[in-house]
């Protein structure tokens, strides 16, 4: 199944969605699109509530080292989308890098949202903006600025956000 990244560059939000079977090479390879694109330091959304994998701890232990990087770097925020009925990779995960960032997961996206907003992790100056033209306030989820991209496999290919 192909993955699909979103990125606003304004807000330093990447929000990711996985759907059926990820490959450990899908997923590695969207890591490295991250790491490559400077993107570790980003505050990430992965919703991972439709998705499964079959990752053995130690690869996803190799994910984690992969998004480390050097002791220098900051890492930043990720809020996990599961299924409450599963336990899975988002799991995994979180216990094995809990320390290194502020890490949590939800039942759902606007519970998410509500987390980053909520605790300073998103750049509060620019969600405390007033509301624009259309009502609607400022947010990484509607900077008309994103940036779309489908992974598949080694592929990428970027995607037009409407």
């Amino acid at each position: 199944m192909p993955i699909y990244m979103e990125t606003s560059r304004l807000y330093r939000t990447v929000t990711t969605v996985a759907r059926g079977l990820v490959t450990a090479e899908e997923i590695r390879n969207t890591v490295q699109q991250l790491f490559d694109s400077h993107l570790p330091e980003y505050t990430k959304i992965v919703d991972v509530s439709a998705a499964r994998s079959d990752l053995s701890e130690e690869q996803i232990q190799r994910v984690a080292d992969l998004l480390r990087g050097d002791a220098d770097d900051t890492r930043g925020a990720v809020a996990f989308i599961i299924n409450p009925n599963r336990t899975g990779f988002a799991h995994s995960f979180a216990n094995i890098t809990r320390g290194d960032r502020p890490i949590s997961l939800f039942k759902s996206l606007h519970e998410a949202r509500e987390w980053l907003a909520n605790s300073g992790l998103v750049r509060a100056e620019l969600m405390a903006a007033p509301a624009g033209k259309s009502g609607e306030k400022p947010s990484p989820w509607n900077d008309p600025n994103r940036e779309g991209m489908v992974l598949r496999g080694r592929r990428a290919r970027a995607v037009a956000i409407a």
